[in-house]
């Protein structure tokens, strides 16, 4: 076992007896899934309005954020890569919750480089307001095409059990 693996046994305190129980263990992980999503979005969300509300010390606290959301990612994805769970073999193309994060994530990442790179009076903020609001639009087109995609299908299905 590898010195990451030890040390994320560790963390995570697996070796307690409470895990022994298989029902407690599921149940378990299944609350920690939700609130591990829950910090997650609590902290994208964070990192996309701070540079906005907040200036360059939002825009750094953000970019904080940022960092450690995506090192909690990797970490997650990395756990699971060496118990060989491929979290990417259920997927069936791109989801909506997945698109809205990456919304989010690319919002978060145009304040954060507004704030931080942008002398006062280049009129940044423009550019960066009209990229956020093309974004923002985009998403809502592409959910709505999936949804209305994924309706027909639904009723095609429903067509064919008649």
């Amino acid at each position: 076992m590898s010195t990451m693996m030890k040390a994320l046994r560790f963390v995570g305190d697996l070796d307690d007896d409470f895990y022994k129980d298989e029902r407690q263990r599921d149940v378990w992980n299944e609350a920690s899934a939700v609130g591990f999503q829950l910090a997650y979005w609590i902290a994208l969300i964070a990192a996309a309005i701070l540079p906005w509300v907040a200036g360059r010390t939002g825009a750094w606290i953000s970019f904080g954020l940022i960092i450690g959301w995506f090192v909690c990612s990797m970490v997650v994805l990395r756990y699971a890569q060496a118990h060989d769970v491929d979290v990417y073999a259920s997927m069936r193309g791109l989801e909506p919750r997945v698109l809205v994060a990456g919304s989010v994530y690319v919002i978060a990442l145009i304040g954060v480089v507004a704030q931080l790179m942008a002398r006062p009076g280049e009129g940044i903020a423009t550019w960066a307001g009209g990229g956020v609001g093309a974004l923002i639009g985009l998403t809502a087109a592409v959910l709505g095409v999936k949804r209305h995609q994924r309706r027909a299908a639904l009723r095609d299905e429903a067509d064919e059990l008649l």
